[in-house]
């Protein structure tokens, strides 16, 4: 499987430390993979309703060594949209928390320290795609039955990749700060167990006291976060901290606030550490890029170059390659990490592969002369504003200027929301940015909240906003 390959090098490693500082070597988390592996039958779907936590890292390497077919899904999610899912993907086996009893048509067949593995009682026959390895929602289909659709190799590929560019090794110590069912989480663990590191499991936010006390006592060398993450660790300086073990730390998941970034860079870096921004999506396994830490202040708001065995390029709106530097358009990526397609149904998990390692990112990127790349809007951001086209996320870049941030988003009477968490400079705003789009002020309705709402993945839950 994908990233088992090496697992069993690693035996006297440890791989797992708990919240409880219960340590798991590599022979351990065999022996438990081992038991849930026997109790289930290969090349079946399996929904695992997984944390930071013990079980869940068990559990999916138990699903990956039968080649099953996994749909990891946030132990977050509502009851209501946990029922919808089995009810239209019909899962055979559920791994799931002791306390949720999710259908009356399942039955347990096993429990494993808080979990219990249930199967369906009357089993169902259907078509799995030879390829298809992984679900995983997208974090803006929250909510929904939308799932991207990952093979085997696409796995294999981009963990292979990032453990490339970022050298982990069985040395390596990553702190999980992300969720299990989130990419960017999952590759974590992907690479990690790959290369024979440890995992130290943390479900606690990153301001919190023992999140520090287990990051320092278990020596870890790496931590990932989006931008939210960084936000909060600023917030409380956590440069002063004791971070002597700490390699590097990795950001992708949205764009670092300029300042932000600049900031990390002097007083994060200057201790001979690194500071990864990346850029990535669910349909490409995780990553598509990264920028060397060794151009972080020279190329400072890009996302770098693509990762080992990926390519970009970018187009035009009739659909062809922008050859010259400097000119925006569709950034579009190839690579074997690139996801087979979607699926809304049952049925769609035997299609094969509809991207043929192509992916439209939906992006707007330009490349500078020294092929860097920088994203600076995003397809669906572009309006019309009384004949006007309006970038939302150029008017953002705009009122950040003023050192405030913002979320720009057209109503119903298709006028310009703009929502802000302070007051400060309001009038000022609104004159800057009807200046900046030659729109009249009244098309701006500004709106204060106390903060911005986030899903599941940290990242800004544009829905919820209105």
């Amino acid at each position: 499987m994908p990233i088992l390959e090496n697992i069993n090098k690693f035996k006297s490693k440890n791989a797992i430390i708990t919240e409880t500082n219960e340590i798991i070597d590599y022979k351990t988390l065999i022996a438990f993979s081992d038991k849930i592996s026997k109790k289930i039958k290969s090349r079946q779907l399996v929904f695992l309703i997984c944390g930071n936590n013990v079980e869940s890292i068990v559990g999916y390497v138990s699903f990956l060594k039968t080649n099953c077919v996994i749909a990891l899904l946030d132990e977050r999610q509502s009851f209501n949209h946990l029922n919808m899912l089995i009810n239209i993907y019909k899962p055979n086996s559920i791994f799931i928390k002791k306390n949720i009893i999710p259908s009356e048509e399942y039955e347990l067949i096993l429990s494993f320290k808080n979990f219990n593995l249930l199967q369906r009682k009357n089993i169902l026959k259907f078509n799995l795609n030879d390829r298809l390895s992984l679900l995983v929602s997208t974090s803006g289909s929250t909510g929904s039955s939308k799932q991207v659709r990952i093979s085997h190799e696409n796995i294999k590929e981009n963990t292979k990749s990032i453990v490339k560019y970022l050298n982990i090794s069985e040395k390596d110590t990553c702190i999980t700060t992300l969720p299990m069912s989130y990419v960017y989480g999952l590759s974590l663990i992907n690479t990690h167990i790959y290369s024979g590191g440890t995992l130290v499991l943390n479900d606690r936010s990153v301001i919190e006291k023992k999140f520090w006390i287990s990051l320092q006592k278990n020596k870890v060398s790496n931590f990932a976060g989006v931008p939210y993450i960084y936000q909060m660790l600023d917030k409380i300086n956590f440069y002063k901290n004791d971070l002597k073990h700490i390699k590097y730390l990795t950001q992708a998941g949205g764009k670092l606030d300029t300042k932000l970034n600049k900031k990390i860079l002097a007083n994060f870096c200057n201790k001979k550490k690194d500071f990864y921004v990346m850029y990535g999506a669910t349909e490409a396994t995780a990553r598509m890029s990264f920028l060397p830490p060794k151009f972080s202040n020279k190329k400072i708001g890009s996302i770098g170059i693509p990762i080992p065995g990926g390519e970009f390029w970018i187009e035009n709106e009739k659909k062809k390659i922008i050859k010259k530097n400097n000119r925006s358009g569709e950034l579009v990526y190839s690579g074997k990490n690139v996801c087979l397609g979607y699926a809304n149904s049952l049925d769609d998990l035997s299609k094969g592969d509809d991207n043929d390692g192509i992916f439209k990112t939906g992006d707007i990127a330009l490349r500078d002369k020294d092929n860097f790349y920088y994203i600076v809007g995003r397809k669906d951001r572009f309006v019309k504003i009384y004949g006007n086209r309006v970038n939302l996320a150029e008017l953002e870049s705009n009122i950040l200027k003023f050192g405030i941030q913002s979320i720009c988003k057209v109503n119903q009477e298709n006028k310009i929301t703009i929502f802000i968490r302070e007051t400060k400079e309001e009038k000022k705003v609104k004159e800057s940015i009807s200046n900046f789009t030659s729109l009249h002020p009244s098309v701006f309705i500004i709106k204060v909240m106390k903060k911005f709402p986030l899903n599941k993945n940290y990242k800004i839950s544009y829905e919820s906003l209105n």
